[in-house]
């Protein structure tokens, strides 16, 4: 590998590291800010805000590298031209056509670590996050609950009590009073458990007994149960659904449907636009002697809007059966690297027809 060689791909890795990682501080800025504010309301326990932020990197990475890309090249190759370093390096012979070739090669591997991202973690990130919800709202009442106490439930609507509760949620010698305008009763049960049941959470008590009536009602009514099903006003929590962002790859491969077509050629198209943003990046870069460094950056940032508009309203186009499937998201980013390696020509300059004339020559000669 050339001096030259060396110092780009040090400078390109450099920036891309700092861009990258200012990008995920303001991202996660963002999300724990959202994450906090539904802890706040109770939706989900703050022991598991960490984590959750952390499943939240996948598809943040998803959406932020194809930018990382487009600035990182633009910020590294446009300080050659500021410190008149290009200058140098094209008298020297260094062609466009090279700084294309290397970029490209810089960008190879970052575009196969986003195919993995898309394709694999993202998907599996969703599916763990939705977990891991749903598992804490299992045990979310359950840490607001002190056993061997009278536990108070919103509103007056009634007592709580559990002598034990174990390891594994189960509770011992449940009683409970519930009493509202409609209904005036008590439980009691020797066992009992929290349960997801029509993906909402139920208290479930085994081999008990309801009491209605107790304060001097009409008619006072006792009761023997085996299993009783019941929501608490407390515990009104819905259990998280599966979304299409946690369908795996090959499941979407193999649907018929517009929308999974849909989610699977955007999961596809997003690590060839590491490549396309990262040389227009290139073509961004160049400025001229008494051009500002940034010079560039706001037409290039109105590009990448375009195009990742362009991009999400063909993915709702087709999902929605208005823009064909066969076609897809492909046309917006083959023109986008047409003109990333437009040099007066659509035919980049690296690239060099064969002489047919002359191997044509050859063959006769031999």
């Amino acid at each position: 590998m050339r001096i030259l060689d060396r110092y780009l791909y040090k400078e390109l890795l450099a920036t891309f590291l700092a861009v990258l990682s200012v990008l995920l501080l303001i991202t996660f800025g963002t999300e724990a800010t959202k994450l906090l504010a539904v802890a706040v309301e109770g939706r989900i326990p703050s022991t598991i805000l960490f984590k959750v932020l952390l499943y939240k990197i996948p598809p943040a990475l998803e959406v932020i590298l194809p930018l990382v890309a487009l600035l990182s090249v633009m910020l590294a190759v446009g300080r050659l031209y500021q410190d008149r370093e290009m200058v140098v390096l094209q008298s020297c012979g260094i062609s466009v056509g090279y700084f294309q070739k290397r970029v490209f090669w810089f960008l190879l591997p970052l575009a196969l670590l986003t195919a993995w991202v898309t394709l694999w973690l993202t998907p599996w990130s969703y599916q763990q996050e939705r977990l891991l919800v749903a598992e804490a709202q299992v045990s979310s009442p359950l840490a607001a609950l002190v056993p061997g106490k009278f536990n108070p439930l919103p509103n007056g609507e009634g007592v709580f009590y559990t002598r034990e509760i174990s390891k594994q949620g189960d509770l011992s010698s449940v009683w409970v009073r519930l009493k509202t305008d409609e209904q005036d009763v008590l439980l009691t049960a020797p066992q009992g458990r929290f349960e997801w049941i029509d993906e909402r959470l139920a208290l479930v008590l085994l081999d008990g007994h309801s009491y209605e009536g107790l304060e001097g009602g009409e008619t006072f009514t006792v009761r023997r149960f085996e299993r009783f099903e019941g929501f608490l006003p407390q515990l009104q929590m819905r259990l998280p659904s599966e979304t299409k962002f946690e369908i795996d790859s090959l499941t979407l491969w193999a649907s018929a449907l517009p929308g999974d077509q849909a989610q699977l050629q955007w999961r596809l198209v997003t690590p060839l636009s590491i490549v396309v943003l990262g040389l227009l990046g290139l073509k961004m870069s160049r400025t001229g002697p008494r051009e500002g460094r940034f010079g560039q950056m706001f037409f290039a940032l109105v590009l990448y809007v375009v195009y990742n508009q362009l991009l999400v309203t063909a993915k709702e186009s087709m999902a929605n059966e208005t823009w064909p499937i066969w076609i897809g998201l492909w046309p917006i980013p083959l023109l986008f690297f047409a003109y990333a390696l437009y040099q007066g020509s659509l035919k980049p300059v690296w690239f060099v027809w064969p002489d047919w004339r002359r191997l044509t020559q050859r063959e006769r000669v031999q």
